[in-house]
């Protein structure tokens, strides 16, 4: 039901809309958007009650250390999703080299992912951390031939999908942080 619900409003706009593929793409890609920065507004709050409510100190400071990798990660996504709806996925590459912006996002993405991983005994957030935020070269038919990263995620697409991509990273992160200040707070107990 819920994945009905999920594609209720891209059937509504292809079947009811004189929109070529393009404006439908958009349309479709707005809304996810707009669904996705109310999901990162209700998980921002969800934070920030979690953390303002936290008295143990030994896990205090390893919440508030995730907290601020979190934030100093998701504001700097923040700023690519901006740079990108002026700029386009131009902005990570000069020429077919990654430019000085698209060698920060991949050294970014990598120092989250490190600094993250030492806060959590969990194998599984980890792992999973891992299949969102890492950024290594892509497989993507297991037939030898790989891709960079940029390149298979960002190169040639409209700008509005590299936006959505940079967004659902930013509620990744918010998402990752619940879970591992969830896990710390049982831990504490």
């Amino acid at each position: 039901m819920k994945y009905f619900f999920c594609l209720l409003p891209f059937l509504l706009v292809c079947c009811t809309s004189k929109m070529n593929i393009e404006e439908q793409y958009e349309e479709t890609y707005q809304l996810k958007l707009k669904e996705n920065n109310l999901l990162i507004n209700s998980l921002q709050k969800n934070l920030n009650d979690k953390i303002s409510n936290q008295f143990d100190l030994l896990n205090s400071k390893k919440i508030q250390k995730c907290d601020s990798i979190s934030k100093e990660y998701f504001d700097y996504l923040q700023t690519v999703e901006k740079e990108i709806e002026i700029n386009g996925f131009e902005i990570f590459f000069e020429g077919d080299d990654y430019s000085k912006k698209g060698k920060t996002y991949i050294e970014e993405s990598k120092k989250y992912l490190t600094e993250i991983e030492r806060l959590t005994e969990s194998e599984n957030l980890i792992e999973r951390m891992n299949l969102i935020f890492n950024t290594k070269e892509i497989e993507p038919y297991n037939d030898g031939m790989y891709f960079y990263y940029l390149d298979y995620y960002f190169k040639g697409f409209p700008k509005i999908q590299s936006i959505a991509f940079i967004n659902d990273r930013r509620k990744a992160i918010l998402e990752f942080e619940n879970e591992l200040i969830d896990e710390l707070i049982i831990r504490s107990k």
